[in-house]
């Protein structure tokens, strides 16, 4: 998002906040009846025993520069007689209410207008314990301060997500005046330092700045129970999300042993997990028990965070990290590496017998390894060759089913890498018996006859995204039975991605033709854009297939869709990216994106 885009959103919620600050109502009571005096942003209501009798409507904001309104109406009493109810409402730094019975006042109220920043709006930790009360887990990791971190139609991030994408330059002397500031709350704990304090947190993400703040902080040394005292007041009423990172990273700089049950409570929202792992493991005793308890709590960004920072200690963890440490909702690649050297899986597999959980679990590990996409990969891993060979030997024992034989697919797919590429292998940290000796393991498995059959029939009966992919190995003619699953799911995104991996030309012409028939390209769902990036990001091999796809990437939002696009486009010939429709696309791309990557791709492909 731009500068305006940000500065609307601003201008939204400062709106919000101002009406929710004067929604002001009185309500009393006058010879038995009821006068009620409602205040609002665009309205002021007079109410006599439930009957509007007067209201001034505000067309705009602006009108706002009278800053006293009159309401007005009569009152009919029991004995027949008539008095006039005269309201005067509105003030600058003050609400005014002054209510009239004839001449008589009846009321006369001032409220101060503070427009606190976490005032009007649900707290977050309250919310958080509500749910872990009534389900003792989060079921919604939805937060109350969406509505003013997103705009409107704007996707939502995945809990835990925006860390991760925010950038890293923290604002100048950002960190010094935050702690000047939260020195004066220290020292003289009122509203006023409160909310200077509160303001500046939220004016940054925390993400940006937390390792220098951690660092001056601790070199400060100010009075723990201070700290402590005024982190827990703003963990407690804090309203925006940063708020809550913030009073946790300082709890965190403490002693905060016995704030060990708020704080796991908290992390288990996994927009919070990283911080709370600070906090306990900079300050509680035993911390490594509440991290391994994290991690088996969380499943998304929070778990990635856990085992990260989770301590192999014991024989239970090891186990754990080698069956059920590695998947998560976001993308098992991310663990696979840290699994398997905490978990010591090369330890593990020179057992002469495994369980099938290991077994199943170190499979799920390889895979993971084996992704081109994984971070920290096979290639990485310096007991690749050990562990490969161990897990085909123990296949023996525990290879039955087409799932238990998917990860030795995937290995012999490995193996049959080009010669290139084994050569910078063997040059590297392979050795050629090592590999001679997994090929010729593998190699009774990959001939026995009943995989082929048995993906075949799997096939027939359900959508079994594996048994196609150990089609595609064996090649044969699946394209009724993949397009069958696609016309039931239309937005798989691990179909989409089979078939990419397959590297077969007509496969992949079809799936692009699928996709530009049954996807809305004019303005594709978040599941579409997903589709559409499995196809784009591999169309470089692929000269002229797909277009449409590209033309769409190109139109929409989505800045990751834009680059693969764009990328694909640099590296075909200039004929392609010189069409009319897509040279306009281009051209706007060039001039308005914020990408300076983008941009760039952008002016290549006009200049060509």
């Amino acid at each position: 998002m731009g500068f305006k885009d940000d500065f609307k959103r601003e201008m939204r919620n400062a709106v919000k906040d101002v009406e929710k600050e004067v929604h002001k109502t009185w309500k009393m009571n006058y010879k038995g009846h009821r006068i009620e005096v409602i205040n609002q942003m665009k309205e002021e209501l007079l109410i006599i025993d439930g009957v509007t009798v007067d209201r001034n409507k505000r067309k705009s904001i602006l009108s706002h520069i009278i800053p006293f309104s009159k309401l007005s109406g009569t009152l009919h009493l029991q004995d027949g007689s008539k008095h006039v109810v005269s309201v005067k409402l509105g003030g600058y730094v003050r609400l005014n209410c002054i209510v009239k019975v004839d001449n008589e006042t009846i009321l006369d109220d001032s409220l101060k207008l503070d427009f606190l920043p976490w005032e009007n709006k649900e707290k977050i930790v309250p919310f958080i314990q509500q749910q872990v009360q009534t389900h003792t887990k989060i079921v919604d990791d939805h937060l109350p301060d969406e509505d003013y971190l997103y705009d409107e139609n704007q996707p939502r991030l995945a809990a835990g997500l925006f860390d991760h994408v925010a950038s890293d330059i923290p604002t100048p002397f950002y960190v010094k005046k935050l702690l000047k500031l939260f020195e004066e709350q220290l020292h003289n704990p009122t509203t006023k330092t409160r909310k200077a304090t509160y303001e500046k947190v939220i004016f940054d993400n925390i993400a940006s700045y937390s390792n220098a703040f951690i660092e001056q902080f601790q070199q400060a040394q100010f009075d723990e129970a201070i700290v402590q005292q005024e982190a827990l007041w703003l963990l407690e009423h804090a309203a925006h999300r940063e708020v809550v990172k913030f009073s946790i990273t300082v709890l965190g700089c403490t002693d905060c042993e016995k704030y060990k049950e708020l704080l796991f409570t908290v992390g288990l929202h996994e927009e919070f997990t990283p911080y709370v792992l600070f906090a306990l493991k900079n300050g509680t005793t035993r911390a490594n028990d509440q991290v391994w308890q994290l991690a088996q709590s969380v499943h998304g960004w929070g778990k990635i965070a856990a085992v990260e920072r989770l301590e192999a200690t014991t024989p239970e963890i090891k186990q754990w990290l080698l069956t059920e440490g590695c998947s998560n909702s976001i993308m098992d690649e991310y663990l696979a590496y840290t699994c398997a050297v905490k978990g010591e899986l090369d330890v593990a597999l020179y057992e002469e017998t495994i369980s099938k959980e290991l077994y199943d679990g170190a499979g799920h590990i390889i895979q993971a390894l084996l992704n081109k996409h994984s971070p920290e990969g096979i290639e990485d891993y310096p007991y690749a060759s050990e562990v490969l060979s161990r897990f085909v030997y123990h296949a023996n024992t525990h290879c039955q089913t087409l799932e238990d034989f998917y990860p030795l697919m995937k290995i012999s797919e490995f193996l049959n890498e080009d010669s290139e590429v084994w050569e910078e292998r063997f040059n590297d940290q392979w050795k050629q018996h090592e590999y001679t000796s997994i090929q010729q393991a593998i190699h009774p498995f990959i001939n026995d006859a009943k995989w082929p059959q048995l993906a075949m029939d799997a096939l027939q009966q359900e959508n079994n995204v594996k048994a196609l992919e150990i089609a595609f190995f064996y090649q044969l003619d699946v394209s009724q039975n993949l397009f069958n699953m696609l016309g039931g799911n239309p937005t798989n995104s691990a179909l989409y991605v089979a078939v990419m991996d397959t590297n077969n030309r007509k496969y992949i012409e079809d799936i692009c033709t699928f996709a530009e028939n049954h996807l809305t390209l004019s303005n594709p769902s978040n599941e579409e854009q997903d589709c559409l990036q499995c196809i784009i990001q591999d169309l470089y091999r692929y000269e002229g297939v797909g277009v449409p796809l590209i033309q769409a990437a190109l139109a929409s939002d989505n800045v990751s869709l834009q680059y693969h696009a764009l990328s694909v486009l640099v590296g075909w010939s200039p004929s392609i990216s010189q069409q009319s429709a897509l040279q306009e696309i281009i051209k706007n791309i060039a001039m308005t994106t914020k990408d300076k990557e983008d941009r760039e791709l952008a002016k290549r492909l006009l200049e060509k």
